[in-house]
């Protein structure tokens, strides 16, 4: 390390390196979590300090978990015909929670080392689009299987299999897209956390659910 007038005044060693990386590392791992690590060791840090960092998202989460149960409740009608329907709805969300994590990873570690940087964002989007209705294919062929087994009725079943599909699509989507969302408003694309892009996901997948059922099951 030289100053302005190229003299020698320090050594940066490989060990201070590597403790750079492993520091950051950890903090984007950190806040792919949705913890704020604050600088410190997690481990050594009191109890009541880590359940402070925690909490913020936490609450956040919660209120936008509410959206999921009004959107349940304005479709009660059609839940209280068809029990059945109640069934799969955490299979659904959870499936689509999945999808979204991994499309979201994905572009956050491409960021993160400028592997996507030259690449267009549609495009970019384009093929996670792409990659979810392969997967929600996959996925929402074998559901449907599945769903009719278990409960004997094709509408059910069907309505559980279209809706996985559009649900993969549309976590893949989100996934991909906020992250670029967030780095164009300056912020630290790492803050798309699965935990926050899932509970979006959640919301709208319920929704999907409940209105491709009302559809083929003509309720």
């Amino acid at each position: 390390m030289v100053d302005t007038e190229q003299r020698l005044v320090g050594i940066v060693t490989v060990d201070d390196v590597i403790d750079v990386l492993q520091q950051e590392a950890t903090e984007d791992i950190y806040t792919l979590g949705g913890v704020q690590s604050g600088g410190d060791n997690y481990f050594q840090t009191n109890l009541v300090v880590v359940a402070r960092k925690r909490v913020v998202w936490l609450l956040l989460l919660l209120v936008t978990n509410t959206a999921t149960a009004v959107v349940i409740q304005n479709q009660e009608a059609i839940l209280e015909q068809v029990v059945a329907l109640t069934f799969f709805i955490p299979l659904l969300i959870d499936a689509g929670g999945n999808v979204g994590a991994q499309s979201s990873t994905v572009v956050i570690r491409g960021l993160s080392t400028q592997e996507i940087r030259s690449k267009r964002v549609v495009s970019v989007i384009g093929r996670e689009a792409s990659a979810g209705a392969i997967l929600g294919l996959m996925l929402g062929t074998v559901v449907t299987v599945w769903a009719y087994f278990l409960q004997g009725n094709w509408g059910v079943a069907l309505s559980v299999g279209i809706s996985l599909f559009a649900i993969s699509i549309l976590a893949s989507v989100s996934g991909s897209a906020l992250p670029f969302l967030f780095r164009r408003f300056g912020l630290d694309p790492a803050l798309m956390s699965a935990p926050f892009i899932t509970t979006a996901v959640d919301v709208l997948g319920v929704f999907i659910y409940l209105s491709v059922a009302r559809l083929i099951l003509q309720l």
